[in-house]
């Protein structure tokens, strides 16, 4: 028994290195290395992000949660590690992985999915009106300038249409 529990971080180790490692890691933060941290919907478009910064390796993303500061909501902590690994330590409501940069057939930039009831933070650079969720997203992803968009419906007319 001893000699698989010394044996796990020269796995995990080889794995990162030259491996993909998909797998995403709950209530796990990836304590140390930080070198960014942005807003991201989920987990899984955080290891996007991670993927495509040029010193990313690793990342641990938080979504919202009632024991933490609303400004610490859905962040996206980007990470680097001369070693290609980071301690983990257990903090309920994190998610830790690794990016996708030795997993070049998941590297998809494009992200399709509607999030609802949820407004990233960030600055507001124009609204307008869509008739759709669909039609606001279409606008975002052929404006080179939008990473994400806020539709909202009738009872929020001020906010339509955000990005």
């Amino acid at each position: 028994m001893i000699f698989l529990y010394q044996m796990v971080p020269f796995i995990l180790f080889t794995s990162v290195s030259g491996e993909c490692v998909p797998t995403l890691f709950k209530d796990t933060d990836f304590e140390g290395g930080d070198i960014a941290t942005v807003f991201s919907p989920s987990a899984k478009y955080c290891q996007v992000i991670c993927t495509y910064h040029p010193r990313c390796l690793l990342f641990t993303f938080t979504a919202e949660s009632p024991s933490e500061e609303p400004t610490q909501w859905f962040t996206c902590v980007l990470k680097d590690s001369v070693t290609e690994t980071l301690p983990r330590v257990n903090r309920t409501g994190a998610i830790s992985g690794y990016s996708f940069k030795q997993c070049p057939h998941q590297i998809s930039a494009c992200n399709k999915d509607i999030y609802a009831d949820l407004d990233i933070r960030g600055m507001n650079y124009n609204s307008s009106v869509a008739r759709s969720v669909q039609e606001c997203q279409e606008r975002c992803t052929d404006d080179i300038h939008c990473h994400f968009f806020t539709y909202a419906t009738r009872r929020f007319p001020s906010l339509v249409h955000r990005w």
